[in-house]
């Protein structure tokens, strides 16, 4: 038995040892063959199409590898040998199964030679031999759209279809293949018909639809579609899918009225209660069309008070309405007058309690900062503020409101004291940053700016953008300022500017500014004075007069600290105020070329593409 198992060991070894000895030959030929394919790959892309022929030609003697008889079919073509081509072809066809895939090849051989009748037998071979199956199908399909072959692709998924019995399994592909084919009105109706039968693909459809729209320069998918959507809204209106992907594309398009219409009509018909008409109010707004969402908001409270959006559609409305006077920086005291009875009214009708007070703390900034009446908004905010069972959140709002207008005020340590409390209740939140940066604004202008770089290089890396860009400029403007061999008296001066106009008091800020460069002439703020004198112009509706000092800042520091702020806010004055869109347009693609690491960029591209006639979404 020892004698047996010795025998067994020692045989085992000697196949194991000859195997190791045969390994270097067995694997030799394939690297050998993968070394010729890459060096014939190589002489092709050096255009040494011969050298690559001859190689490919040898190769295929070897393996019939079926991506060097590609590689061949395509140098045939490319030197027009279609004679070798089709030889090529028919000798792979023979005794193969899956004969039916090289009826292609063969066609599109035929094809360019302009032999089209036996192209269309070839392909017609090919579509009628193609055995049952997904992957068959999908394959085949492809081979064709590969040649351009749209009408025998459509056709092979039609076959597809009858064989299944299911009438959208290859819409998705057959979608795709028209929009190859440039028909586009097809290709939407393929994707439209498989809501008709699976409303779940809605999501799915809207991100295909997402990426067509976008671009679509001459806008004829998007008119083909709305056609075809409203089409189908006529031929079966209780189908609500259609309607509902209309609007969809009319806010994709930032078309809210005609959003608002399509909404409506689903609201009405299905006995909402006003949901997706709420929630158009609040999209119309963020995107500063004022009037659909009072549109929205007045269809909403037609419900009565019983509505469950009535109450917040009412407290939105008023600050809608507000804010479509305020957006022009362009209004009267009358239209001031008439927002200031807007919530009065709306707080008569709702009451002072905890759902409301967000819509006092609105009112109370209203108050102070645009009718003066900084004594009846600090009235207003402490009785919010002490409302029991009030959000934590509007509490704290309610607070930072009062501390700004503290500020305003000259209570400076009243303020302080009241975004400390914020910031120590929200220490990880976004208004806990905010009333921490707030907190070093103040310390900034009573002239702490030590203590005010400390609160602020904390909020370098706050996930606000806007909070950590904010500290990271006024940070630089103490550096740049209070070094070494810097006086610090004009920084003072400056931040005392900045305080005059926070409390509104224009003139004075103007004179305290005039005064740096009669004092100290050597001071390096005189870019921050322009930028200064910029706000002012614009808050006294000074707009030709804000653009002058814009436009000086560009010319003398272009490429300072405020270069593109600059740049940025011309462009904005140019489009909003001054009208003149075309000036508008120049400077924000300024921001794009000549400021590419701006906090504007993202803007700035949105606001040129729509001044350009662009689709945004």
């Amino acid at each position: 038995m020892i004698f047996l198992k010795h025998i067994l060991n020692k045989s085992i070894k000697s196949g194991l040892v000859f195997l190791l000895m045969l390994l270097p030959f067995i694997v030799f030929p394939q690297n050998s063959i993968e070394t010729d394919i890459s060096l014939a790959e190589q002489f092709y892309e050096d255009g040494e199409i011969e050298k690559a022929l001859e190689l490919y030609e040898s190769i295929y003697e070897k393996t019939s590898f079926q991506n060097v008889y590609k590689s061949l079919i395509g140098i045939y073509i490319k030197k027009e040998d279609f004679k070798s081509a089709e030889n090529l072809i028919k000798k792979r066809m023979k005794g193969r199964n899956d004969a039916y895939k090289y009826e292609v090849d063969l066609g599109n051989i035929y094809r360019k030679q302009g032999n089209d009748k036996k192209a269309n037998q070839s392909f017609e071979a090919a579509l009628k031999d193609v055995p049952d199956g997904q992957s068959n199908y999908i394959s085949l399909a492809n081979d064709f759209a590969a040649i351009s072959e749209y009408d025998f692709a459509i056709a092979v998924y039609e076959k597809a279809k009858k064989s299944t019995g299911d009438d959208i399994q290859y819409n998705f592909q057959l979608a795709n293949i028209y929009g190859r084919k440039g028909d586009t009105e097809a290709m939407i109706n393929q994707y439209l018909d498989v809501l008709a039968v699976n409303e779940s693909y809605l999501q799915s459809i809207q991100n295909v639809l997402q990426t067509l729209l976008n671009p679509d320069p001459n806008g004829e998918i998007k008119e083909k579609l709305k056609e075809n959507l409203l089409g189908r809204i006529q031929k079966n209106p209780d189908k609500t899918i259609f309607t509902e992907l209309l609007i969809w594309q009319f806010i994709q398009e930032k078309n809210f009225s005609g959003a608002f219409i399509q909404a409506r009509a689903i609201d009405r018909r299905l006995n909402e209660s006003g949901t997706r008409i709420y929630s158009l109010a609040r999209l119309a707004s963020s995107n500063k069309d004022y009037d659909v969402a009072i549109q929205c908001y007045n269809y909403i409270l037609e419900k009565g008070p019983s509505a469950i959006y009535y109450n917040p559609s009412r407290m939105n409305l008023v600050d809608v309405l507000k804010e479509k006077i305020l957006s022009t920086n362009n209004y009267t005291q009358e239209e001031l007058l008439q927002v200031d009875a807007n919530y009065k009214e709306s707080l008569k009708e709702l009451g002072k309690n905890r759902k409301t007070v967000e819509l006092m703390g609105n009112y109370a900034h209203f108050l102070a900062f645009y009718l003066d009446s900084s004594d009846a908004a600090i009235q207003l905010l402490n009785k919010a503020i002490d409302i029991p069972g009030a959000a934590r959140t509007d509490v704290a709002e309610c607070k930072i409101e009062l501390a700004d207008v503290y500020v305003t005020q000259g209570e400076i340590w009243e303020a302080s004291l009241l975004y400390s409390q914020v910031e120590k209740e929200f220490k990880y939140d976004e208004i806990g940053e905010r009333a921490k940066f707030k907190n070093a604004k103040i310390a900034y202008y009573t002239g702490d700016f030590f203590w005010s770089q400390a609160q602020l290089n904390a909020l370098k890396g706050s996930t606000s953008k806007l909070i950590s860009n904010d500290a990271i400029d006024l940070s630089l403007l103490i550096t740049d300022n209070v070094g070494i061999d810097s006086i610090i008296e004009p920084l003072q001066i400056y931040a005392r500017a900045e305080l005059l106009l926070f409390q509104n008091k224009s003139a004075e800020a103007l004179v305290t500014l005039d005064s740096i460069p009669e004092r100290f002439p050597a001071a390096s703020l005189n870019d921050e004075i322009l930028y200064l004198k910029y706000k002012i112009a614009f808050k006294r509706k000074e707009f030709e007069v804000a653009g002058e000092f814009l436009q000086k800042l560009i010319s003398t520091y272009p490429f300072d600290i405020l270069g593109d702020d600059a740049v940025f806010y011309l462009a904005k004055l140019n489009e909003e105020q001054l009208n003149n869109p075309e000036k508008a347009m120049e400077l924000y693609k300024s921001i794009l070329t000549d400021y590419s690491s701006s906090i504007h960029v993202v803007e700035a591209r949105k606001r040129f593409r729509s001044l350009r006639g662009d689709n945004i979404n």
